[in-house]
């Protein structure tokens, strides 16, 4: 497992003013912005009723904004890149060869040191690929379209697509030369990456602030989920970007949403002031285990139902950052699920129940 921190070091005039401590406009000169990658293992706690995490290794690097592993090996090696504060995604190999190294450098992206980048997302969910796209989303708005070789990795494009924070970018699994971005100016734009970039091929305005998660179901094509600090969280079919398919509210900012690793309805939900929630996004006329297409209705809309199930309450914080365990260790123990939270430095290890329970 590995964890991402973020740090704002206030320097000069800043460090005695009465200011937040995650403030984004503070400037370099007032502000040093640094992190970490904690690499751990999970292992059973002493009394083996609780989960365990055990640090193996730890990377000092700049303040971390987003962390993902490559969804597929690349030319026979595990990757995981790193969206930085120093503007920059930064990608690491695993090799479980030491117990204290486990991760090594491999390449650096190049970007302004004037901003940072605040996500990335990897091309090859669905297919392996030796040389695979990363996208990622800057805090000045722009959105740049990578390209990983071997040990180096290149900008392919780089365009304006926010008038503030382009918080996250996102790609299509079913069709990679579709990216998503969504921005603190409230937008969610979607680009075709074989066209020109100076417009989008859609900008919906639907979602009433900035638009923070977008994640394509990667079982179940044409159906995407958007999140914002509106607290709503959004079902699209990605045939008629109009209108979402219909809309859910979780109570807080969505800030991270993270499709199930099988199991095609379950949405993690970081909602920041109200915790973390799971949802289940029901398709009429599918089986909840079913992958397949979204369909295509009379009325041309698919029918879709947003219920909660699990909710996890335990952070005392702003719920942040979320993800599922990528197969199931325990399938009589549920789920497992790490999720962490900003103020107050935690990070929890929970299950979800099984469906059936």
């Amino acid at each position: 497992m590995l964890i991402g921190t973020y740090q704002l070091l206030k320097t000069g005039n800043a460090a005695h003013k009465d200011t937040a401590d995650d403030n984004q406009e503070l400037t370099s000169a007032d502000a040093q912005r640094v992190g970490r990658i904690y690499v751990c293992d999970v292992a059973p706690g002493a009394d083996n009723s609780e989960l365990a995490i055990v640090e193996r290794q730890r990377i000092e690097t700049s303040a971390i904004f987003d962390i993902k592993w490559s969804y597929n090996q690349v030319n026979g090696r595990e990757l995981v890149g790193v969206a930085c504060a120093d503007g920059k995604v930064h990608i690491y190999s695993a090799e479980d060869s030491s117990e204290d190294s486990y991760l090594s450098p491999v390449c650096v992206s190049e970007s302004e040191s004037t901003r940072m980048c605040c996500s990335l997302d990897w091309s090859n969910r669905l297919a392996e690929d030796s040389n695979p796209e990363i996208v990622a989303s800057m805090s000045d708005g722009t959105v740049q379209l990578l390209k990983l070789s071997d040990s180096s990795i290149e900008t392919i494009h780089e365009w304006h697509a926010h008038d503030a924070e382009a918080w996250i970018a996102s790609f299509d699994y079913w069709n990679t030369s579709t990216v998503y971005s969504g921005g603190d100016d409230a937008r969610f734009k979607g680009w075709d990456t074989r066209m020109d970039l100076s417009s989008p091929v859609f900008n919906s305005r639907r979602h009433q602030a900035g638009v923070c998660s977008i994640h394509s179901n990667f079982h179940r094509q044409f159906m995407l989920a958007t999140g914002s600090y509106d607290e709503t969280v959004m079902i699209w079919d990605t045939r008629n970007m109009r209108v979402p398919v219909t809309e859910y509210n979780v109570g807080g900012g969505v800030w991270r949403l993270k499709w199930h690793p099988e199991e095609p309805t379950q949405l993690l939900v970081g909602a920041m002031y109200n915790g973390f929630h799971i949802l289940d996004v029901a398709v009429d006329g599918l089986k909840p285990l079913e992958c397949a297409p979204l369909p295509v209705r009379e009325a041309g809309r698919a029918a879709v139902t947003v219920t909660k199930g699990t909710s996890f309450m335990k952070h005392e914080s702003i719920a942040y950052g979320a993800d599922w365990r990528q197969s199931c260790d325990d399938p009589s123990a549920g789920w497992m699920v790490g999720t962490c939270s900003f103020y107050d430095h935690l990070v929890h290890l929970w299950r979800r129940p099984n469906i059936s329970s």
